[in-house]
């Protein structure tokens, strides 16, 4: 089951504003929650980890506006620092 994240838990300002990626972040339990209007991907994944993890388990998997960015089964690194999220959002 996935739970969309309400503007009223966001923490940044700029996450309850127009525009930006959907980041879907899929834990080992199942658990599985949608953050909307992301500007950047890498930096909000890398400061929400923590506190996700420590709640819901480890993140297996990330999701970028519906497309698979990260899987712990094909990246050995952190996923903030995979080039796939590093750039999504980034205007071409």
């Amino acid at each position: 089951m996935a739970i969309k994240v309400k503007d009223q838990y966001r923490t940044n300002h700029l996450s309850t504003e127009p525009g930006g990626c959907e980041v879907t972040i899929i834990h080992e339990g199942g658990k599985t929650l949608i953050y909307d209007k992301v500007k950047r991907p890498g930096s909000y994944i890398k400061g929400i980890s923590d506190v996700t993890q420590g709640k819901n388990g480890s993140i297996i998997r990330i999701l970028i506006d519906g497309e698979v960015a990260w899987d712990v089964r094909h990246d050995d690194t952190d996923p903030w620092n995979t080039p796939s999220i590093q750039n999504a959002g980034k205007k071409a």
